[in-house]
């Protein structure tokens, strides 16, 4: 049978980040999704609210986006460095 590695603090607090940042992400892409759907309804009718659903969906598509980029780029930063062999 296989050994199993043992695993590290880093690798704990790694993937702890990563699966707390898709969390975050899944929460507000339902609002998200809400604010896409309200702006596409009312952009000829009501200028002035979809406007604010406009504004709404671009600051939670780029907030997701971000918090996504940040995961990943932290996630990367903290993986296992594998030492060079000569």
């Amino acid at each position: 049978m296989a050994e199993i590695a043992p695993r590290s603090a880093r690798d704990a607090i790694r993937w702890g980040l990563l699966l707390s940042a898709v969390a975050v992400a899944g929460f507000r892409l339902p609002r998200t999704c809400g604010a896409f759907r309200d702006w596409h309804e009312v952009r000829l009718s009501d200028p002035s609210a979809a406007e604010l659903d406009r504004l709404t969906f671009t600051a939670n598509a780029v907030a997701i986006a971000i918090i996504l980029v940040v995961a990943m780029g932290v996630f990367y930063l903290l993986r296992h460095r594998r030492s060079k062999q000569p």
